[in-house]
C-alpha cells in the first residue's frame, strides 16, 4: 500500500472511531437529559407530588414563592410536621444540559432535592419561602430583612396548616441569613410555629456592615455583587464571584451555562408572576447603593424608611417572648461577631433556648484551631454531637409530638486551649472574676496599677498592618477562618506584653479594653487584639474589638434595647463626636466573647492597631495618624480579663 492511500485509510479509521465515540457521548447526554429525575412529576403514595411550587398573595404588589417537599414514601391518610427556611438567597436553580448529564451518572447530586432530602427522609415536609423582592417573589424590597418578610412566614405556616399533608405543626431553621429569619420568624406570634433551630444568625445587622461602626468595604462590596447578581438572575455574573474577575471567556460562559440556566422558572399562569418580579427587581438597584452607604445605625437614607436599627431582631423582643418559642441556636467562636450576638439575644430574651458556641468559623463544618498551622489538624468535634443528628432530634421532639415541654435555657460552649465543652445557664459562667492588666513601661502588661504620674506610648499608625484574608469578617463569604503564627505581624502593632503565666489561666467571657489616647487626628480606627505568646514565641490570635473613635461616647447599658455584653456604644449620629486632636480622652471598647485557657508559661499580650488592611476601609482616610497611649496613675490604659481559676490543663497532643 503506497504512503498516500495508508494515510487516507488511517483517516478514514479515525473518522469512523471519532464519529462512534462522539456517537456514545450524545447518546449519554440524551440519556443524561431524559432520565434526569424531576421531582415536580413524581408522585409519592399519597397522591401529592413530591415537590411543587406556589406563589402566595402578600399583598396588592407582592406574591411570595415557595417550593414545598413531601417525603417521597408519605402514605394517605398520613400527616407529617414541616421545617421551613427563608432566605433571601436564590436557593432553587434551573439545571443545564451538562449538570443534568453530570447528575444522572451520580457525578453531581440531584438538584434543588440535595438539600430538601435530609429533612424528607427524617419525615418532614420541607417548604422554602422566597423573601419578598427577590428571587421568584415579586413586589418591591423595602430594606434587608424587611418587616414583610415576617407578614410571608405567617402566610406561609398559615398555607401549610391548611393542607391535608400538614400534622399543623411548624418548625422554622436556617444558617446565616435565614437564620436570622428563622429566629424572627417566632415574631409572628403564629401558633403553630413550635420551634426554631438557626446557624450564625445576626442579631444585629449594623455589625456585619460596621464592626465597631468601621466597616468592612471588602464585604459589603462582595456581598452586595453578590445579591445583586441573584436578583437580576445572571449566573454568569455570579460566577465571576468565583472567578475573581468581571468578564469571563466565551468557553467559561458556555461552559456555565451548561451547568445552570438560571434560578428555578415556574410555568403555567405562575411565569407571569416569575417576569413581574424580575421587572420589580431592578428597583433593587438603590438598595444595592445604600448598603455602602450606611455609616451610623439610625440612618435613614432618602427612599427608605427603615434604618438598620429598626430591623434588628431585637426589636422585636416583645413579640418574640410573648411567642415563647423552642429554639437552638449554634455559632462559631471565630466568626465574625456572631457568637457575641446569639449571647446578647441569650440575655435580651427571656424565652427557652439552647445555644451551642463551637470553635468554627461562618461554616459550621469550617473547625478553627487557633494554636495549629492548619485549619482542621489536630481534629476535634465541633459540637457534643453531629450538627444534623442533633438538629432532627431538637425538631423531633417539639413537631413530631404534640407537647408543651419547653427547652431548658443553657449554653454549651467550647473553651480552646483545653479543647473541651462545657454547659452553663448563665453567662458569663459562675465563677468568673475580672482582673485588671495594665499597660505598662517596656511594653509589659501588669496586674499592678502604675504607681508613675507620667508614661506613654507613640504609635504611628501602619497602614499595611492586617489580620489575614481568611479572618473572621470574610468567613461570612464561605472562606475558612484562618490566623496562624502572628509575630511577624505584631511587629507592625503597639503591643503589651505579661511575663509568664505561673499557672493556668481561663479566660472566659467579654474583655474590656479601657485606652487613654491623644491623636493628631479627629478620626480613627481602634483595632485591639488579645493574644497567647508561647514560650517559643509564637503569637496566637484569640480575639479583637474595634471601634471607630467617634463612636466612643458610652452610655448606660440599661438603656440599650436589648442586653450587652460590657461597654454599650449606640453607634447613632447623635452620639458621633470627633477627636480634639492633641486632647486625652477615654476609648472603652469590649472585646468580642470568648473561652481559652493560657497555659503555664505562656504570656497575655494587647496588641494594638489602628487599622486592618484586609478590611479595607481606612480611617482617618487622609493623613498617617500619630496616637499616644497614655499608661500611668492618671490615665492607667488597662485590660479587664474575666478569669476563671483552677482551669483544667491542656491535654499533651496541643
Amino acid at each position: 500500500m503506497s504512503p498516500k492511500k495508508m494515510i487516507v485509510s488511517i483517516l478514514k479509521w479515525a473518522g469512523r472511531v471519532f464519529g462512534i465515540l462522539l456517537g456514545i457521548l450524545m447518546l449519554l447526554v440524551v440519556i443524561g437529559i431524559i432520565f434526569t429525575p424531576d421531582y415536580t412529576k413524581k408522585e409519592n403514595p399519597a397522591g401529592y407530588p413530591v415537590n411543587s411550587m406556589e406563589y402566595l398573595p402578600l399583598d396588592s404588589r407582592t406574591k411570595i414563592w415557595i417550593s414545598v417537599w413531601l417525603p417521597t414514601d408519605l402514605q394517605p391518610e398520613e400527616t407529617v410536621p414541616t421545617v421551613i427556611e427563608t432566605s433571601r438567597y436564590g436557593t432553587k436553580w434551573d439545571p443545564g444540559w451538562l449538570y443534568k448529564v453530570l447528575q444522572t451518572y451520580g457525578l453531581q447530586p440531584v438538584i434543588n432535592y440535595d438539600s430538601a432530602e435530609r429533612f424528607l427522609k427524617n419525615g418532614y415536609a420541607f417548604v422554602r419561602i422566597q423573601s419578598p423582592g427577590s428571587g421568584q417573589s415579586s413586589g418591591p424590597r423595602m430594606a434587608e430583612y424587611p418587616p414583610n418578610e415576617i407578614d410571608a412566614m405567617d402566610v406561609t405556616i398559615d398555607w401549610i396548616v391548611r393542607q391535608p399533608w400538614s400534622n399543623k405543626r411548624v418548625g422554622a431553621m436556617g444558617g446565616s441569613y435565614s437564620g436570622t429569619t428563622a429566629d424572627v420568624c417566632c415574631a409572628t406570634m403564629n401558633p403553630a410555629l413550635k420551634a426554631v433551630y438557626s446557624s450564625a444568625p445576626d442579631f444585629d445587622p449594623y455589625t456585619v456592615f460596621r464592626p465597631g461602626g468601621l466597616g468592612s468595604t471588602e464585604f459589603i462590596h462582595t456581598w452586595v455583587r453578590m445579591i445583586r447578581f441573584m436578583d437580576e438572575d445572571n449566573i454568569l455574573g455570579l460566577m465571576t464571584l468565583y472567578e475573581e474577575t468581571e468578564t469571563l471567556p466565551f468557553w467559561k460562559k458556555l461552559f456555565y451555562k451548561s451547568l445552570f440556566k438560571g434560578i428555578k422558572r415556574p410555568k403555567g399562569k405562575d411565569l407571569a408572576v416569575f417576569k413581574q418580579a424580575m421587572k420589580d427587581h431592578r428597583d433593587n438597584q438603590k438598595l444595592f447603593e445604600v448598603l455602602e452607604e450606611i455609616e451610623y445605625k439610625d440612618h435613614k437614607l432618602p427612599g427608605f424608611d427603615y434604618s438598620v436599627e429598626d430591623i434588628a431582631m431585637y426589636r422585636y423582643k416583645e413579640k418574640i417572648e410573648k411567642a415563647q418559642v423552642n429554639t437552638y441556636t449554634r455559632g462559631g467562636w471565630m466568626d465574625a461577631e456572631v457568637a457575641k450576638g446569639i449571647l446578647q439575644k441569650y440575655l435580651t430574651f427571656l424565652t427557652p433556648q439552647k445555644l451551642v458556641i463551637g470553635p468554627t468559623g461562618h461554616n459550621p463544618g469550617n473547625i478553627v484551631n487557633l494554636y495549629g498551622e492548619k485549619e482542621n489538624e489536630p481534629s476535634f468535634s465541633t459540637a457534643p454531637r453531629e450538627i444534623y443528628e442533633d438538629m432532627f432530634d431538637f425538631f423531633d421532639r417539639y413537631l413530631k409530638e404534640d407537647t408543651d415541654q419547653k427547652e431548658k435555657r443553657r449554653i454549651l460552649y467550647f473553651t480552646y486551649g483545653v479543647n473541651k465543652w462545657k454547659e452553663t445557664g448563665t453567662w458569663p459562667p459562675e465563677g468568673v472574676e475580672e482582673k485588671t492588666w495594665y499597660f505598662g513601661d517596656t511594653h509589659s502588661l501588669k496586674t499592678e496599677f502604675p504607681q508613675k504620674k507620667d508614661g506613654s506610648d507613640r504609635y504611628v499608625i501602619d497602614f499595611s498592618a492586617t489580620t489575614g484574608e481568611q479572618n473572621r469578617w470574610m468567613t461570612q463569604m464561605g472562606l475558612d477562618a484562618h490566623y496562624g503564627d502572628r509575630r511577624e505581624e505584631d511587629g507592625k502593632l503597639l503591643t503589651y506584653t505579661s511575663v509568664p503565666l505561673e499557672e493556668n489561666l481561663e479566660i472566659t467571657g467579654s474583655p474590656t479594653v479601657t485606652l487613654y489616647i491623644s491623636s493628631t487626628h479627629k478620626d480613627g480606627g481602634f483595632h485591639v487584639y488579645l493574644e497567647d505568646v508561647s514560650p517559643e514565641g509564637r503569637v496566637t490570635y484569640l480575639t479583637e474589638g474595634l471601634l471607630r473613635a467617634i463612636h466612643r461616647k458610652t452610655k448606660d447599658p440599661s438603656q440599650a434595647p436589648f442586653v450587652p455584653l460590657g461597654v454599650y456604644h449606640t453607634f447613632r449620629k447623635e452620639d458621633a463626636e470627633p477627636l480634639i486632636p492633641g486632647e486625652v480622652t477615654e476609648i472603652a471598647l469590649t472585646l468580642l466573647p470568648m473561652s481559652n485557657v493560657f497555659r503555664k508559661g505562656h504570656s497575655i499580650r494587647v496588641a494594638i492597631a489602628g487599622h486592618d488592611k484586609s478590611m479595607k476601609d481606612r480611617c482617618h482616610k487622609e493623613g498617617v495618624p500619630e496616637i499616644t497611649f497614655e499608661r500611668n496613675s492618671v490615665c492607667p490604659s488597662r485590660i479587664v480579663l474575666p478569669v476563671i481559676h483552677n482551669a483544667e490543663s491542656r491535654p499533651d497532643w496541643l
